[in-house]
């Protein structure tokens, strides 16, 4: 409890400035509480913390603390129960962002025009047991690895890529890959992705990466794993992604329809 506390604390120390200065201080509480709650800080069946620790810990009266519980549990965020103190009713459940397929692929190959790719490795190869399972293949089964590095127009290398592809008859080579963008090869051989999934994270570089990427090993890396579907729903690309945050940043435009 003292630690989710004390991290509670930390978000309501950056609620003091800025436009939530000026509302009030139990809105403010109940704004961090909630916010905790709606993002899985504080999971599905955690006990809250007390009026009283809520009070100490925010320098704020009973009377303030109560009343931002009293907002949660009109919400239905929490329940509270005589004797046994409050409890999260709200389950937390990660939801996908959903966007159209057709100006991310855009944007990759434009990405591609104003880049410099090194490829560093194409072979075919068995794949590891956790590729095999996502791309549907035999024990045995060989597919096409490719490891690349991307530098930008200075020569900066900010990307290292890992991709296992199903289905590559022709096209992958050193040079059509340092050339041609690999979406516009997966076309030519007549693979037409319909879906795509995608997973973001964090990975510390290992040496080798390190050094292609030219950082210090251990240096925290921006994690990309994509996953594209076929029209008929087959897992036919798994691409792992890493990219150096000082030269890559991952945006994401969002907008109501």
């Amino acid at each position: 409890m003292t630690q989710l506390l004390n991290s509670l604390k930390s978000e309501w120390e950056l609620a003091q400035h800025g436009t939530m200065s000026r509302v009030p201080l139990y809105h403010r509480l109940y704004s961090v509480l909630k916010s905790a709650i709606l993002d899985g800080t504080i999971p599905h069946d955690a006990q809250m913390p007390t009026e009283q620790q809520l009070a100490a810990t925010f320098d704020v009266s009973r009377i303030t603390a109560k009343r931002a519980m009293d907002e949660l549990a009109a919400e239905q965020l929490i329940a509270r129960f005589r004797g046994k103190g409050s409890h999260v009713i709200f389950q937390y459940s990660p939801q996908p962002v959903r966007a159209p397929l057709v100006g991310m692929l855009e944007n990759l190959v434009e990405m591609g025009k104003h880049s410099i790719v090194r490829a560093i490795s194409v072979d075919k190869i068995v794949p590891p047991a956790d590729i095999r399972a996502l791309l549907g293949l035999g024990e045995r089964e060989a597919v096409h690895r490719v490891i690349r590095v991307r530098s930008n127009e200075e020569r900066e290398p900010y990307a290292y890529y890992v991709s296992w592809t199903k289905g590559i008859a022709k096209g992958f080579t050193r040079r059509n890959l340092e050339s041609t963008p690999r979406l516009e090869i997966l076309k030519s051989n007549g693979i037409r992705l319909a879906r795509v999934e995608q997973v973001l994270s964090a990975e510390n570089a290992a040496m080798p990466v390190a050094a292609d990427l030219d950082v210090e090993p251990g240096t925290a890396l921006l994690s990309i794993r994509r996953q594209s579907f076929n029209e008929r729903g087959e897992v036919v690309d798994v691409l792992d992604c890493l990219y150096n945050p000082e030269r890559f940043r991952y945006a994401m435009v969002l907008s109501l329809d």
